[in-house]
């Protein structure tokens, strides 16, 4: 009997283990982000969501592009729990979430016509090595 109840309980906790492993192993995020239109010298907000994350930021954007990534020109919600001050900036939350993120974009007056990309990576916590990243189209037309 006292074997029964030892195999039992030892089943018990490795099915325990390799459902947590399976959990983290099918982390898969939906990342969406608009795809601008426009002129050299012109700007836009885009709106950037992301399913299922605990952790967000912009890739440096190419030559001729800029994204307005200061507190007072980003829109961030949920807001973050912490983050980092860089450029750019990385936000973390403590658990899990959607998160919905809006930036002013701009072309440079000087930027040749033509498809530019902007990207994010977005992360499942704060301290993990795995990230997902994605980009989006800028099309920058002759005026």
């Amino acid at each position: 009997m006292n074997r029964r109840r030892f195999t039992a309980a030892l089943l018990a906790a490795g099915t325990v283990a390799l459902t947590g492993c399976a959990g983290d192993d099918e982390w898969n995020p939906e990342i969406d982000g608009d795809t601008p239109a426009l002129s050299p010298g012109e700007g836009a907000t885009v709106t950037v969501s992301a399913t299922d994350i605990g952790g967000f930021t912009f890739q440096p954007p190419p030559d001729g592009i800029t994204i307005g990534w200061t507190p007072s020109e980003r829109s961030v919600s949920p807001p973050p729990d912490s983050g980092e001050d860089s450029a750019p900036p990385r936000w973390f939350w403590s658990r899990r979430t959607d998160v919905t993120v809006e930036v002013p974009i701009g072309v440079a007056e000087a930027a040749a016509p033509g498809e530019y990309q902007y990207g994010v990576t977005v992360l499942p916590d704060d301290d993990s090595e795995r990230e997902v990243r994605d980009a989006f189209e800028i099309t920058v037309s002759d005026d």
